[in-house]
């Protein structure tokens, strides 16, 4: 089952570097059907009062940096039973710049990408 977000009111911001998922037992990195790598971001959301951290699996590599804002095209919260318990996990078809994307690295360090290419299920 999946549950659509509203989202009026939420900011997001990139907590930390996304990176390639991998298999838990063998450690190979994770691809969709078609052979597209599946990456996990952490995302905290935040709504003026409060914040939440929250992973958001994506299909590709969205291409941002840490502390850049960003707005989840496509925020779903999925779930399922499984033995008994309900698992669920966060899914986007893509994130996309918020705001001011910032033209040093990470720490406000020379040299970061300042890349903001949203990646996009399917590309």
């Amino acid at each position: 089952m999946e549950f659509r977000v509203q989202m009026d009111g939420l900011r997001f911001v990139v907590a930390d570097m996304p990176e390639q998922r991998k298999e838990f037992e063998s450690g190979q990195l994770r691809t969709d059907a078609e052979g597209r790598p599946l990456f996990q971001a952490r995302l905290l959301a935040m709504d003026g009062a409060g914040s939440a951290p929250i992973k958001v699996g994506l299909i590709g590599d969205p291409g941002l940096e840490q502390g850049v804002f960003v707005r989840p095209v496509g925020l779903v919260l999925n779930t399922i039973d499984r033995r008994g318990d309900t698992v669920t996990w966060w899914t986007a078809e893509r994130l996309e710049p918020d705001g001011p994307v910032p033209a040093d690295g990470p720490g406000g360090k020379p040299g970061g990408t300042g890349k903001a290419a949203a990646g996009k299920a399917g590309e």
